[in-house]
């Protein structure tokens, strides 16, 4: 217990020592998002048959949360305890915010459905985090007519996998699958040649979306380009293993009309490719047929700055797979940094791998030249992958601050700010740092820029989703030791 009360009290002191680094330099706190709880705090879980479908209020433009209460007060894994976490929960309190007649797109790498689970009992391993999840989507199909569309990855999901989500979900969701990735035409992996040597290439769709036009809230507010939809981003899989074992982010935008359209259209166009194979871009809207172009066999977007979403929110978000041609993501946001404004950059990444970590760590090095203050954290040993000797050896020789997450690190977040300002850029991302991940498989990023903000709102909603990814940032380095 006393652990638990240290572990609190240091999460609270990061809160409160970021929050006063921004809101103590110009910016006004907003009302937090409100989740429903019970009389306990207990944040209410939605049931299929339950008389209404719990949501939120008080939702700022943009809302983010990580599970790191929950790995704190749950503990790690925390197998005897088969309730759901509130981190699902959460997601799942989204889901009940879909109006009646509303369309709700699912886009994901992968999910698991019932597990142990059956009628005579949970069994030692039932998937109850995101049955929760499933309950809501049951409450809105049945009570408001909600429309359900889901893409998923067949590579990441076996035939006894598939199964169990067609049994749990096939009566109220329409079900698609892609096969090594939706854009690659191919549908399968690819052998290269590789400094002589025959290499492997392979292609995932490994999107984790939820995009509902309407919901029940309204339109966030009145500036041109809002409306009442909202797009649910995640670091994580709809899975117990994903929620209980890894340290995970999700991320809201409400209201962005420009943003959920891309993402519905994104969407869709991997429903036409589950679908046809993708062999032409038949299925594309016009406007996709401007950018969407097949170079490697594979449908790239070739606007590889990003796509500006509405007017005055300083929000972007770029697709992969993306050109081999140009600078990825991360490298242009590094590009752009100006030392002398924004010195402080925190990186909290699931993985940085050797083709990618040659020009970004020699960005990082010219940054910390400048004056800049660079540290990441990276993930420790998880699966197949570990922080490689290669990368260990580029990062220290650069100088640069690097430890690894004891806990399982799933985060790809790249945090640009100031220690004396309050201006501050936010990049999330489904892709880590590596090649293959921004140029091969199916992913976004996302750009928050608060400086690129032109409506209050909008600028301090910026602030905040800085404030509280760099208490969660602050949290997770705390922990963390050598690689």
């Amino acid at each position: 217990m006393g652990n638990k009360r240290a572990n609190r009290a240091s999460r609270l002191f990061a809160l409160t020592l970021c929050l006063s680094l921004i809101f103590g330099l110009g910016a006004t706190p907003a009302t937090a998002v409100d989740f429903t709880t019970d009389s306990d705090g207990k944040i209410v879980e939605p049931t299929p048959n339950g008389s209404s479908c719990p949501t939120l209020s008080n939702v700022r433009p943009v809302e983010v949360w990580y599970n790191l209460r929950d790995l704190d007060e749950r503990g790690y894994s925390d197998p005897g305890n088969h309730d759901p976490w509130p981190f699902m929960v959460k997601s799942a309190q989204v889901i009940c915010a879909a109006a009646p007649g509303a369309t709700i797109r699912i886009g994901m790498y992968f999910i698991r459905a019932l597990g142990t689970m059956s009628s005579s009992g949970l069994g030692s391993r039932p998937e109850t985090d995101p049955e929760v999840i499933y309950d809501a989507l049951d409450w809105v199909h049945k009570n408001r007519g909600v429309k359900i569309n889901i893409v998923l990855e067949k590579r990441a999901m076996p035939s006894a996998s598939r199964s169990q989500v067609s049994k749990r979900l096939g009566s109220i969701a329409s079900i698609e699958y892609c096969s090594h990735g939706c854009f690659n035409t191919r549908n399968k992996p690819t052998k290269i040649l590789k400094n002589g040597l025959e290499e492997t290439m392979d292609y995932i769709n490994h999107e984790k979306i939820i995009a509902i036009n309407h919901t029940v809230w309204g339109p966030s507010d009145a500036n041109p380009g809002s409306d009442d939809s909202v797009v649910l981003s995640s670091s994580g899989n709809w899975a117990r293993s994903q929620t209980r074992l890894f340290i995970q982010e999700s991320v809201l935008v409400y209201g962005d009309q420009r943003y959920h359209q891309l993402m519905a259209d994104r969407f869709d166009a991997m429903r036409y490719c589950a679908k046809s194979g993708c062999k032409t871009n038949k299925g594309f809207t016009s406007e996709q047929k401007n950018w969407l172009k097949k170079k490697r066999l594979i449908w790239v977007d070739t606007i590889s700055s990003g796509h500006p979403t509405s007017n005055g929110r300083g929000t972007r978000v770029a697709f992969a797979p993306a050109p081999t041609s140009t600078r990825d993501y991360y490298q242009q946001a590094l590009d752009k940094v100006d030392c002398g404004v924004q010195n402080r950059i925190r990186i909290a990444m699931f993985r940085l791998t050797d083709d990618a970590a040659k020009k970004l760590v020699t960005n990082m090095s010219s940054l910390k030249k400048q004056g800049c203050d660079i540290k990441i954290v990276l993930t420790s040993p998880v699966g197949n992958y570990a922080v490689t000797s290669v990368v260990k050896k580029m990062l220290k020789k650069s100088g640069i601050w690097f430890k690894c997450s004891p806990v399982s690190l799933h985060t790809k977040l790249v945090l640009i700010g100031s220690t004396t300002g309050n201006e501050a850029k936010v990049m999330t991302s489904t892709a880590a740092m590596g090649v293959l991940s921004l140029t091969q498989s199916d992913e976004h990023t996302t750009t928050f820029d608060s400086t690129r903000a032109t409506l209050p709102e909008y600028k301090e909603a910026i602030r905040h989703v800085y404030g509280d990814y760099m208490a969660g940032w602050t949290e997770i380095a705390s922990k963390a030791k050598g690689c």
